[in-house]
């Protein structure tokens, strides 16, 4: 509409006619073309070097003009747009090339961004070509998709792009998503709907982690994704830190799969996102241990924040914090800022119950990060079978807590303790001495102390699970139990109150170790080892009370 085009050039009879033999401004107050309408603008078209921009002859007619840039806008069926590039070239028929193009849609404060780097075409009864370079970064959505090329083509006032590549990133400043890939993604614009189609994957395993079918209305900034994850696989070439650093510092070695669905809707005013993600059955190892057999299904009511509703709930089938615990339940919630709120887990543990108070971390985060496991009703008997000490018996009831620190120096045990129930029990070895070499007073204390009953017994346990754990056991009220080798000496000494104080050093996972060392000989290589005999085989003279007991008994 109201174009003009300053016309100057020449015909002859053999050569046909010549126009446009220099730089050329084209003044219009619209151009329209399908759904894209341009305002008022001027482009200057430059003829190639000794040519002319428009040859008409026995050829036919020949068009081939270039622009240094564009500055444009208008707008495409009813959302503004703005075409800004570098160098731009065109023959009809022949072929487009245009470079460092910048394509803005929607309102000039939010709009959506399309950055080709080089988009060529060839241009005859359609239009068609290849693109690369290109970033495309939609303002409704904080997902930017990089370093994008294919094929594409228009006709009948539709464009296709096929053989779609690009690189998928999170926009936030800090990421909650790695980046992914995809090729063969496929893409139509139709009036102003844009239609597509991807599948996701891990750059570094090449893994499928989610297909997103995307609807986009140019005209009114709306769109939608549905999001599905048929499976992602996690074993030693997917582990979740690979999909999102968040996983950082709480799980690792992964092994399992999580299928799943989402679906983001978006306007020019927010983005909202659902989503739900399941596990039949998924191992990892966590900061208290390896856990085992969690399923179940996640709800997230903001999936591109990580958000879930509140109160989610798995199933974990077992959990290894050095004494294997089954059939337990955790409860969570993820909060806005990457917060995760564990509102507590349980699990039945040998006739008792084993707790997991509530706690909070922040996710991707490094932060001194506290577990406190609380133990309620544990039975003796039990916990002695559990751990295969086949020569020692024992009875009694336990409460106790056991507060788990893990921050830049590794984990450790803070005012660990473990505290029998009233009236006590028996702790008693039922094998036979392995070693004859003791003397007779080592051998005469062992047969005496074979079966001793307590009336309270109290574990405190304190120091590094990387290192050497201390472990303090203290009976009071010893008598010596039904088993144990009675005569004068002992009747006499039963009369007595007795306290017997016993320290361990072991790392973590070697507590039952020890413990077991303490009735069974023959689990240890010497008994020299336990610091009680010497390298000549006599006992060594250690005093059974603290100092500060002096001669009280």
């Amino acid at each position: 509409r109201n174009l003009e085009v300053p016309l100057e050039g020449n015909w002859s009879h053999s050569a046909g006619l010549a126009m446009g033999r220099k730089c050329t401004p084209l003044r219009f107050d619209s151009l329209s073309f399908a759904q894209l309408t341009l305002s008022g603008r001027t482009v200057t078209l430059c003829p190639q070097p000794g040519g002319a921009i428009v040859r008409s002859g026995p050829a036919g007619l020949r068009i081939a003009a270039g622009a240094p840039r564009l500055d444009l806008a208008g707008k495409l069926g009813a959302t503004p747009i703005r075409i800004a590039s570098g160098p731009v070239g065109f023959a009809v028929p022949g072929m487009l090339a245009a470079r460092s193009l910048d394509v803005a849609l929607g309102p000039a404060d939010s709009p959506s961004r399309f950055r080709l780097a080089n988009l060529n075409a060839r241009i005859d009864r359609d239009v068609a070509g290849s693109f690369a370079g290109t970033q495309v970064l939609l303002a409704a959505v904080p997902l930017d998709l990089l370093d994008a090329s294919g094929d594409w083509r228009f006709a009948n006032g539709r464009l296709t792009v096929a053989g779609g590549a690009f690189r998928l990133e999170d926009r936030e400043r800090d990421d909650r998503f790695q980046p992914l890939i995809a090729r063969e993604a496929t893409l139509t614009l139709e009036g102003n709907r844009i239609v597509a189609d991807a599948l996701m994957r891990e750059p570094k395993s090449d893994r499928a982690i989610v297909r997103a079918a995307i609807r986009h209305d140019l005209s009114s900034g709306t769109g939608s994704a549905d999001l599905a994850a048929e499976s992602i696989m996690l074993d030693a070439k997917l582990q979740p830190e690979q999909i999102s650093r968040l996983a950082l510092g709480v799980i690792a070695n992964a092994e399992g799969a999580v299928r799943g669905t989402g679906r983001i809707d978006w306007d020019q005013q927010r983005v909202t996102s659902t989503g739900s993600f399941t596990t039949d059955k998924f191992n990892f190892a966590a900061a208290f241990g390896p856990v085992q057999g969690v399923s179940g299904t996640v709800h997230f009511t903001d999936l591109l924040g990580l958000i879930t509703a509140p109160d989610q709930r798995l199933k974990i089938a077992a959990i290894n914090p050095g004494i294997e615990v089954n059939d337990g339940e955790l409860v969570f919630a993820i909060r806005p800022g990457n917060l995760l709120e564990i509102d507590g887990a349980r699990w039945p543990f040998l006739d008792g119950r084993l707790t997991l108070e509530p706690t909070r971390m922040v996710l991707g985060e490094a932060e001194t990060r506290r577990f406190t496991l609380r133990i309620n009703g544990l039975d003796a008997a039990k916990f002695v079978s559990r751990v295969e000490m086949g020569n020692v018996n024992a009875t009694g009831t336990f409460d106790g807590v056991l507060p788990l620190v893990f921050d830049e120096n590794g984990g450790r045990i803070e005012g660990g303790m473990l505290a029998s129930r009233p009236p006590g029990g028996n702790v008693s070895y039922v094998g036979a001495l392995t070693y004859k070499d003791l003397s007779a007073m080592a051998n005469f204390a062992f047969d005496a102390l074979r079966s001793i009953d307590y009336r309270a017994m109290r574990i405190d346990m304190s120091g590094p699970l990387e290192g050497e754990i201390v472990t303090r056991v203290s009976f009071d009220g010893i008598r010596q139990g039904t088993s144990a080798r009675r005569n004068f000496i002992t009747n006499q000494i039963a009369k007595l109150p007795i306290k017997f104080n016993v320290n361990l050093r072991a790392p973590f996972f070697k507590l039952v170790s020890s413990f077991k060392s303490l009735y069974d000989p023959a689990y240890v290589i010497d008994p020299r080892t336990l610091g009680l005999v010497g390298n000549d085989g006599k006992p060594l003279a250690r005093p059974v009370q603290p100092p500060v007991s002096g001669a009280t008994p």
